[in-house]
């Protein structure tokens, strides 16, 4: 009995070993290779620096051939500087053909800037977020509506260029494949090969921040699919404040206390975040980002986990960085906000250049349809 006893007590301890190691030492997702339409990136496994060890030099990226180059039918990305905390979700991603080359943009001068790249992050699944971004292209994503074209008689930012585009993961044979047809479509959506869910919002943020790396831009907006944004005003913002780097603008939240109970959407666990209270930060709903700030935020993951709410971990990120937030005055996010735009008197909707959040396409388009009475009627509006 004793004997018996005894095997079983080695058994269990062989066990929890076993499942220590499990949890603890194994990534959640194995590494696989980014493939193309042409041939194969591998992504290789960056190893957590040592303390004091730079970041900068603590993953190397293995040379591409020629036949990894980008090119405008099928951008293969590789992930520069992100380590296995964010990369473990992202068995690979790619993006559809879109209207811009980055090869030529990165590679080739031109007579009118890329200044801005819009990044709207989307949902994948049901025909909800297919909604929202073709109310978003029949609306203030349209280079043919009124106020893009009334800038293109402005002096200031008539030469200014910009690109939207939609950021969404996966969600299911029947939805990817309906979301590849609209991205066949419109060229106008980056796909990534992740499970399309909240809890993968930062890895979203991060997808499209690569990406738009590899365009020479000057800065991004990220943005979602249920705001109205005024591009022209946007970019006027930017030209009058000389266009500050770096930079980190957008609507500005508080210090404020961080969500810790269990199974709430905004929760975030202290070994993610040890502090009780967030720093400033800015609202998700839209921020701009310079692109001088690209490299150390992508470097930032060996620093700091990666948690879900990734306007707060940007927001801790730009603090550690020691960069001065933002605050952009115009852009205004509120819960009834759909109210608000049938209801504000015409100074206020005019004052501002972001609405969020929730909008529904039906307020998208009624908003807009406000403004471009507003804006761009044959009555002069005073303020």
């Amino acid at each position: 009995m004793f004997l018996f006893k005894k095997k079983l007590f080695i058994i269990a301890i062989i066990i929890l070993c076993q499942v220590w190691l499990l949890v603890f030492r194994t990534p959640l997702t194995t590494w696989l290779s980014a493939k193309s339409d042409n041939g194969s990136l591998n992504l290789t496994s960056c190893p957590q620096p040592e303390h004091g060890e730079k970041v900068e030099v603590a993953c190397r990226r293995k040379p591409r051939s020629s036949k990894q180059s980008l090119n405008a039918a099928n951008v293969a990305m590789m992930l520069k500087n992100i380590n296995r905390t964010l990369v473990k979700f992202i068995n690979n991603f790619r993006a559809t053909k879109i209207s811009e080359n980055p090869v030529a943009t990165t590679r080739k001068p031109t007579t009118k800037p890329s200044i801005d790249i819009f990044l709207v992050k989307s949902g994948a699944k049901g025909d909800v977020f297919r909604r929202h971004r073709e109310a978003i292209r029949q609306t203030w994503g349209n280079r043919s509506n009124c106020e893009q074209r009334k800038a293109l008689q402005d002096e200031k930012i008539k030469n200014l260029r910009w690109l939207l585009i939609f950021v969404v993961g996966k969600a299911g044979p029947n939805d990817d494949e309906l979301n590849k047809v609209e991205a066949r479509q419109h060229n106008d959506m980056l796909i990534g090969n992740i499970t399309d869910n909240y809890i993968n919002n930062v890895v979203k943020f991060y997808m499209g921040q690569v990406w738009a790396s590899k365009f020479d831009i000057k800065y991004t907006l990220k943005t979602d699919d249920d705001v109205y944004v005024r591009i022209p005003r946007v970019l006027e913002y930017l030209v009058n404040a000389k266009f500050p780097r770096p930079f980190y603008g957008g609507m500005t939240f508080p210090p404020m206390r961080v969500h810790r109970v269990i199974g709430r959407k905004w929760t975030v666990s202290w070994k993610y975040f040890g502090e009780k209270n967030y720093p400033k930060y800015n609202a998700g709903a839209f921020f701009i980002l310079s692109a001088d700030l690209f490299n150390r935020l992508f470097n930032y993951v060996y620093i700091r986990k990666p948690f879900h709410t990734d306007d707060a971990y940007v927001g801790i990120a730009m603090r550690d960085f020691g960069v001065k937030i933002g605050r952009i005055s115009s852009f205004v996010s509120r819960h009834d906000m759909n109210v608000f735009i049938h209801k504000a008197e015409d100074c206020k909707i005019l004052r501002l250049d972001g609405f969020g959040h929730s909008l529904d396409p039906e307020s998208t388009s009624f908003l807009h349809n406000r403004l471009k009475t507003l804006a761009c009627g044959s009555m002069q509006i005073k303020c």
